[in-house]
């Protein structure tokens, strides 16, 4: 190993060939509006994906080019009468819905008198050639004076927000696969964003950056793919893959990670310029080498284009001395550094950057060598089958391999002891802290006792003033309590779930605590909250009582472990889907409380997540309207409640439970088999999964392909609120079903169960909800004893 460090050090140092991403950027900052180059434009039109602009009257300036590209430019309308305009009208309902919560209303017609727009698509070289086409356009190099001062730091801010996007696209040189950007002021709206992104699955993003509680984000009004694209059924193409992730990492006593980190990388087509990667912000990529050789690293803070894209992450790129080959295997190398783990207290430590702490670009399935180097005094866990964990003086050193595919590798460490169970070939290890963290710790109390009544005295003795005792604090609570309880009732579910879905990627699970109020299901990891390792009377006050005790002491272990299928082994195909892995994950841990606690503590839970659904949110609207579920982290505003954590973990569950209901028990295991079976290493859209569950719906059960079942609780919002009467006349039942408390257009399927004398099998009939009360009748074949609407929680709705 001393010898390829030595090798690596002086290639590292070696003075690398002429630096153009960096040379580039630099030419990026110091570009101008060039005031030579400013226009006097009337009734101008182009379109940019499914936007449309009309340049009604103002003045077009463009910027200096760079690598002769034009990449910024701006529009001014200096009098109210002149302006210009921008249509667009999202493609579907639930877009329109979006954009009418933002804008009020669904579709974007707004005019505008300034505007910025930054590209490398070619739009602004276009646009000039189109100027200098027409006979009568005409320069004004005096309000470009105007202009170039007016604009100079907007333009400036904006291409630094995406600088390392316009570097890459520079250097690749390949306008179709270019950036349009358009940061308008509008008359109505105020100032918003609209970027068309040929790389990104969904091209047209529109929205505008907002203040949230402890950082800048970002307010998606509408993203979706354009109609062409649709209309085409194509996908952004795909750069390749990174498989055989080889990381040697150093952990120091002052908790710097210092990592090497080396991948294979096959091009799925001719690659030219630069390769875009992602690392957490707070990791420095210092160098990276091509199949041995160092290439440029090139990285800034790109902050409009994180908020836009929204992961954390932070981008950058590699510089490509020569074309890449499609089908070649290459290895690339890099080394990074930085400080990703938190110190809590008492020897606990916080990892930050669990999913980012090398770089990547997206989830690719792949291997995974893990080898760490860590103070002596710690233990190390990571993903995969631990291979070795040695000590050599003041150092640990331990190897972990992930032999199987698996979308990402995390770890953690701590001082730990550590209990492991074995169950169904699968092996659990659950790792604790000897301490918990400062937070955790008990803090002693101020007792003031107070003095006795005071008497008249006559030259006495002075009255005692209050006695103050100082209480020591109570124990500290200790997180090896549940370890062992922990362990066999982690190894038992992992042990049902096996038998039910299959063999999880990896026949090991490591389970190690973490620092907080949540938890963390990673391929043969989980991070689970310290809260989840104590006894409920040590808990602290606000995380006890009943719904506190069932989330840490039974559904968040089930949870974490069930992403080993549902996440890990069988994944989301894009944002949209994401609710897939974390209502199967959940709805999965519900199960497990069922066989454990019985049905009615599955519906305790379902019913408290329909009351939190049903909860007042921000805009005075109930929680679940916020948004459809499948706007995923779109839903995360910032505001409290938290609409993305109630509707993708609760109504989530609650989807998975009315399939459930309808489908049968047995069938919607034999469901989520078949999910596993068929989607084992790949990614499931919602459509796929409906397709799916179709499968394996009963006969007589109304809307067989699932259409207005996903239509209505995956892709729309409304939680009803429904009650039922009924009379009886002779042998007739009449049923009646009222609606309300959402929009008239809302209907869904309602079971109606009915039991008579003599029959063991209720009757069902379904009823499609309306905005009129819905009247049916029903002949009874014997004396009527019960009816029931939606039992045994069948549908998500107030009764």
């Amino acid at each position: 190993m001393t010898i390829r460090w030595i090798l690596l050090f002086t290639l590292l140092t070696a003075p690398l060939p002429a630096e153009k991403a960096a040379r580039i950027a630099a030419e990026l900052r110091a570009t101008v509006l060039d005031e030579a180059e400013c226009y006097r434009v009337r009734e101008m039109t182009f379109l940019r994906g499914d936007a449309r602009f009309y340049l009604t009257d103002g003045y077009l300036i463009f910027g200096q080019p760079v690598e002769g590209v034009r990449t910024v430019a701006a529009f001014y309308a200096p009098d109210a009468i002149n302006d210009a305009e921008i249509l667009l009208r999202p493609p579907d309902r639930g877009e329109r819905a979006s954009l009418a919560a933002y804008t009020g209303t669904p579709n974007l017609n707004e005019h505008f008198r300034q505007a910025l727009f930054v590209a490398t698509d070619g739009s602004l070289d276009q646009w000039r050639s189109e100027l200098l086409d027409r006979p009568l356009t005409r320069r004004d190099p005096e309000m470009g004076l105007l202009l170039q001062s007016r604009f100079a730091g907007v333009a400036r801010n904006l291409g630094q927000s995406f600088q390392v996007r316009l570097v890459h696209d520079l250097l690749n040189q390949d306008p179709a696969q270019g950036i349009f950007y358009a940061g308008i002021t509008g008359t109505r709206l105020g100032n918003f964003d609209l970027v068309h992104d040929p790389t990104s699955r969904e091209e047209m993003t529109l929205g505008a950056v907002s203040s949230r509680p402890g950082a800048a984000g970002f307010d998606i009004w509408a993203s979706f793919e354009t109609r062409e694209r649709a209309r085409e059924h194509t996908l952004p193409p795909v750069p390749g893959k990174l498989d055989d992730f080889r990381i040697e990492a150093t952990v120091h006593e002052d908790l710097r990670l210092e990592a090497s980190t080396r991948v294979s990388w096959t091009p799925a087509r001719e690659l030219r310029g630069a390769l875009s990667f992602e690392i957490a912000p707070a990791m420095e990529v210092t160098a990276a080498l091509l199949d041995g050789q160092p290439v440029e690293v090139f990285r800034r803070e790109s902050l409009r284009a994180m908020l836009i894209g929204g992961n954390g992450n932070e981008p950058f790129l590699i510089a490509l001395p020569e074309p890449m080959h499609p089908g070649r295997r290459y290895e690339l190398e890099f080394r990074h550094e930085g400080r990703v783990i938190l110190d809590a207290g008492n020897s606990v430590y916080f990892v930050g950057a669990r999913t980012n702490w090398y770089p990547a670009r997206g989830l690719d399935y792949a291997t995974f060598d893990l080898k760490f180097r860590v103070p002596s005094r710690l233990q190390l866990v990571a993903t995969g089958d631990l291979i070795s964990n040695t000590v050599d003086g003041p150092w640990r050193e331990v190897h972990r391999k992930a032999a199987n595919p698996v979308r990402l590798a995390g770890f953690n460490l701590g001082e730990y002891d550590s209990v492991a169970i074995q169950k169904g070939g699968i092996n659990v290890e659950v790792f604790a802290n000897r301490r918990a963290e400062r937070a955790l710790q008990p803090e002693g109390r101020t007792l003031i006792i107070p003095a006795p009544p005071a008497y008249p005295t006559r030259g006495g003795p002075p009255r005692r003033g209050p006695q103050v005792i100082a209480m020591p604090p109570p124990p500290a609570p200790d997180p090896r309590a549940r370890m062992k309880s922990l362990a066999d009732e982690i190894s038992s579910a992992m042990e049902w779930m096996s038998s039910q879905f299959g063999p999880p990627p990896l026949p090991v699970l490591t389970v190690s605590p973490i620092p907080g109020f949540f938890g963390q299901g990673f391929p043969g990891l989980l991070y689970l909250s310290t809260l989840a390792f104590l006894d409920e009377s040590v808990r602290p006050q606000e995380v006890r009582g009943a719904e506190s005790h069932i989330f840490y002491s039974e559904i968040l272990y089930a949870h974490e472990a069930a992403h080993q299928w549902w996440g890990n082994l069988v994944s989301a195909s894009t944002y949209r889907d994401d609710w897939l892995q974390e209502a199967l994950a959940n709805y999965t841990a519900l199960l497990i409380l069922e066989r454990r606690k019985g049905a009615r503590a599955l519906e305790n839970v379902l019913a408290a997540y329909r009351d939190g659904l049903a909860r007042t949110a921000a805009n005075g609207q109930p929680l679940e309207s916020t948004g459809p579920i499948t706007w995923g982290l779109r839903l995360r505003t910032g505001a409290q409640p938290d609409p993305w954590r109630a509707i993708t973990y609760d109504k989530g569950s609650w989807i998975l439970h009315m399939l459930r209901r309808r489908m049968g028990d047995e069938p919607f295991l034999n469901m989520l088999r078949a999910l596993r079976e068929r989607y084992a290493y790949r990614a499931i859209n919602n459509e796929e999964f409906r397709e799916l569950c179709a499968e394996f719906l009963p006969a007589g059960i109304p809307d067989r392909a699932l259409i207005d079942f996903f239509d209505h609780w995956v892709y729309g919002t409304g939680l009803p609120h429904l009650s039922l009467s009924h009379s009886v006349k002779g042998s007739v039942l009449s049923l009646t079903l009222r609606q309300s408390g959402v929009p008239e257009d809302f209907s869904v399927d309602v079971p109606v169960e009915i039991r008579v004398a003599g029959r063991k099998e209720p009757i069902v009939r379904w009823i499609k909800s309306d905005a009129e009360p819905v009247q049916v009748t029903v002949k009874l074949p014997a004396t009527l004893q019960k009816v029931e609407l939606a039992p045994r929680y069948g549908i998500l709705a107030i009764q």
